[in-house]
């Protein structure tokens, strides 16, 4: 019996190896045979393969016929439909743009007349260091590596190998988040790979030894790639190269190249770069990548962005030539490389790299200590994991504790479900991590999206409203047992509680108490564990008094809520505007069961995708929620904002978006609301009584990056400009050493006056030819500046005129005094 699909590949990138490995890891849960067959090239491909589905050369919009034979395949044809419709178009994250090459250097550095080759920026930031070139690993041919020996040896030789590189694959992922993790699980797959695998058994039963059978192995992927129609899967060759290249490192240890030894600040220039070699280079050293070859779309530009490197793309081996060995400059925001830079190019730089080092200092300040909105109100922001290595990675970013740790991820690649003392382990280290914080563990997780290995289950029609999370526990009360053991021994060393996904009646939690009890018991803990739920299920809403005097605290799971709310599959793009988390309707759900439980004396956080919404922050904070948790990168920035907000206007705020008709009203509503205090236009960080600027467009440009740098402006190129927009026009040199730069800008948060005064005049094309020693810059934004732009300058104007004020201001060199000096004068000709 076999049944057929047909597929329309919804991916712009195509079936690579990402997506491929979600497609062979779903397909491997069947017994039944799947085949795919490309109809634009005839290619045929097995499911259960990342490598054959690569092979296919499926781009998209081509057409795939679908066959399925063998066991149960009418239903394996419902729940893989179901994958191609639902869960394919999201298995791929869309990429970021790739910023685009400013030719047009800002003014301050033109100025300077450096000598730039440009380049594609793949990734932000500057770097300064030695330029090198990087010997990359060349794949031998097969025909030069040795024949086999003895065939069992070599196929001993080659499991080790790929256990080993599977182990190290499969750190990697759990200690990396986001793309970059992705990179890693789809390397193990192919590491993992049935048609990957049979090569290289069938290479050494024809004779070759393990490193041949590799490296033919290697070849014939590459050979299928090469042809392909498509230039982003040619890139994915690279993967495939990479994964033999670890392979034969290990297998042929004396071929591999020396590790090289790098100044203490080095670009690299290299034709290209496999992911596991930029994993394995000195990043303390290697401060910038320049690339052959490679997009944004790399595996390997991937990663640097994961680690912050700055990166050039499309920079041929001449364009360096002269340079290597010698000092350079790389600007990724500009997509520019300066070679050899003189004296002065080099300063630029070095106050580059000080204000973007100040940059990410304010931001750790700002976004360090309590987690407190504006007039005090507390709220606390905790990290989502998965890992040890993730919740490291929020720790260092403040987290406040871990609002749920998914143990899923512990069954999802077993064979069998993971040990009472491998969990204990696990749950041990994360505990000692928090050192004192509170650490949320929900007990797994499994089914819907999320199907695992060991815990089997049936397919299903609908498995997001089937058998899942505790609906299974009472069939798989071994495993849930052994994980609140591990739990409850966890929670000997530091504040645990435990979270209960998918419960929809009070049956469910009296069942989970009583089962939490008695292990508990059984062990002989002596502090009780705090047992909370999900809450995820509508029908809770309405029984929350009750379940206030069953559990101990609640955890609104907002992407499962907002599905189950609105009856609308959120991977489902036909319905996707129903799926809204800032629908009136759900916050109106969410505020009234934030009232009822805390009414209870109770706790409630959030932890789905919504808490780390910067819109929905205020509407959140307004609800009076405990505690919002979400991904590490997510949590200083969101301390910043929560930091700015005023409570009390965020809870007027949410009665206003109550009363809205729908999600885009509330966004509107949102957007339009000053919820954060308005910065005061003068303040003393605004005033710098010595600055050292030697030109005009230095002094543009530094009084432009104090604005950036205090979070005034958003876009500092940006704003540079439509000042030097204003100065074509007509200098603003006011006479007497004044000069008054203006505009109303786009890239204006704050209007604002900055004040510096010059240690050396400069020349600004004055009306009366003398040089400038005093500058006053002017700032609104373009959208709400009206006839206030021109009122102000016109009050800073006349001020200027009168020499006792002149006389004042250069006079005084304390910028509090300043301060004062500047918000009298300016009251008074108000």
């Amino acid at each position: 019996m076999s049944h057929s699909l047909t597929l329309i590949c919804p991916l712009p990138n195509g079936i690579h190896a990402r997506p491929a490995s979600r497609i062979a890891e779903f397909c491997a849960g069947f017994g039944a045979a799947i085949r795919w067959r490309n109809q634009r090239n005839g290619q045929l491909a097995d499911a259960k393969s990342v490598l054959s589905l690569i092979g296919g050369d499926i781009l998209f919009n081509d057409v795939v016929d679908i066959e399925i034979a063998g066991e149960a395949s009418e239903l394996v044809a419902i729940e893989l439909g179901r994958f191609l419709r639902q869960t394919l178009p999201h298995c791929d994250a869309p990429l970021a743009a790739e910023p685009a090459a400013c030719r047009a250097l800002p003014r301050g550095l033109a100025e300077l007349s450096p000598l730039p080759c440009f380049g594609q920026p793949a990734g932000q930031g500057v770097a300064i260091g030695e330029l090198r070139v990087h010997q990359g690993f060349s794949m031998p041919e097969p025909e030069r590596l040795p024949l086999s020996g003895e065939p069992d040896l070599e196929r001993e030789a080659l499991e080790v190998a790929c256990l080993a590189l599977a182990e190290r694959l499969q750190r990697e992922a759990e200690r990396l988040r986001g793309e970059a993790a992705s990179v890693s699980r789809a390397h193990l797959a192919i590491v993992r790979d049935p048609d990957f695998r049979a090569r290289l058994e069938a290479a050494v039963a024809a004779g070759a030894g393990a490193a041949r059978a590799v490296a033919a192995a290697v070849a014939h992927y590459r050979a299928q790639l090469a042809g392909s129609a498509s230039e982003y899967l040619r890139e994915r060759e690279i993967d495939i190269r990479d994964v033999g290249r670890r392979l034969l490192g290990m297998l042929l240890p004396e071929e591999a190249p020396a590790e090289a030894e790098w100044p203490a600040a080095a670009l690299l220039w290299a034709e290209e770069l496999a992911p596991g070699e930029l994993l394995a280079l000195d990043r303390g050293r290697v401060r910038g990548l320049l690339l052959a070859r490679g997009g944004a779309s790399s595996h390997t530009v991937i990663l640097a962005r994961a680690f912050s490197l700055p990166v050039l793309t499309g920079v041929p081996r001449t364009a360096i030539a002269g340079g290597v060995g010698r000092t350079a400059v790389l600007d990724a925001g500009l997509g520019a490389l300066f070679q050899d830079p003189d004296a002065a190019v080099l300063d630029y730089y070095r106050e580059e790299e000080a204000l973007l080092a100040s940059k990410r200092l304010r931001l750790a300040q700002a976004s360090g200590g309590t987690s407190t909105s504006a007039d005090g109100q507390r709220l606390e922001l905790a990290v989502n994991i998965a890992s040890a290595a993730e919740a490291q990675l929020g720790f260092a970013q403040g987290a406040d504790g871990v609002g749920l740790f998914r143990t899923e991820a512990l069954f999802m690649d077993a064979d069998a479900p993971p040990s009472e003392d491998a969990q204990f382990q696990c749950y041990a280290e994360v505990v000692r991590l928090a050192a004192g914080r509170p650490v949320i563990i929900r007990s797994f997780d499994i089914g819907g999206d999320k199907p695992a290995r060991c815990l089997p289950a049936p397919p299903e029609a609908n498995p997001f409203l089937g058998y899942r999370a505790i609906r299974m526990y009472p069939d798989q009360q071994a495993a849930f047992r052994a994980q609140l053991r591990a739990v409850l021994r966890a929670s000997e060393l530091g504040p645990v509680k435990l979270m209960i996904p998918m419960v929809a009646t009070l049956g469910e939690a009296r069942w989970a108490r009583r089962v939490l009890d008695e292990e508990r018991d059984a062990l002989g803990v002596a502090e009780a564990v705090p047992m909370g739920i999900m809450l995820e299920v509508p029908s809770v809403l309405f029984q929350l008094d009750a379940f206030c005097r069953e559990v101990d605290f609640f955890s609104v799971g907002s992407n499962d809520l907002t599905q189950y709310l609105f009856a609308a599959d959120r991977d489902n793009e036909r319905v996707g505007q129903l799926y809204d988390s800032l629908h009136p309707a759900f916050l109106a759900a969410l505020s009234q069961a934030v009232a009822t439980i805390h009414r209870h004396g109770r706790w409630i956080g959030l932890c789905g995708e919504a808490a780390a919404a910067p819109q929905a922050l205020p509407l959140l904070l307004g609800i009076g929620f405990d505690e919002l948790s979400m991904s590490a990168p997510s949590l200083q920035p969101c301390r910043r904002r929560l930091r700015e907000l005023d409570a009390g206007r965020c809870r007027a705020l949410l009665a206003r978006a109550l009363q809205c008709v729908d999600g885009v009203e509330v966004r509107a509503l949102v957007d339009g609301d000053a919820v954060r205090p308005a910065l005061p236009m003068l303040t003393a960080d605004c005033l710098m009584p010595a600055a050292a600027w030697r030109s005009k467009a230095a002094v543009i440009k530094g009084m432009v990056d104090r604005l950036w740098l205090l979070e005034r402006c958003d876009d500092r190129y940006g704003m540079e400009e439509d000042l030097w927009l204003r100065e074509q026009a007509y200098s603003t040199g006011l006479g007497h050493g004044f000069a008054i730069p203006h505009a109303k800008s786009g890239h204006v948060l704050h209007p604002t006056l900055c004040v510096a005064r010059l240690a050396e005049p400069v020349d600004w094309g004055a009306s009366d030819g003398q040089p400038v020693d005093m500058v006053l810059l002017l700032a609104f934004n373009a959208a709400d500046a009206g006839s206030a732009h021109l009122k102000f300058f016109s009050r800073l104007a006349r001020l200027v005129m009168r020499e006792d004020f002149r006389r004042a201001l250069r006079a005084e060199r304390d910028p509090e005094r300043l301060l004062i000096l500047l918000r009298e004068r300016l009251e008074r000709e108000a």
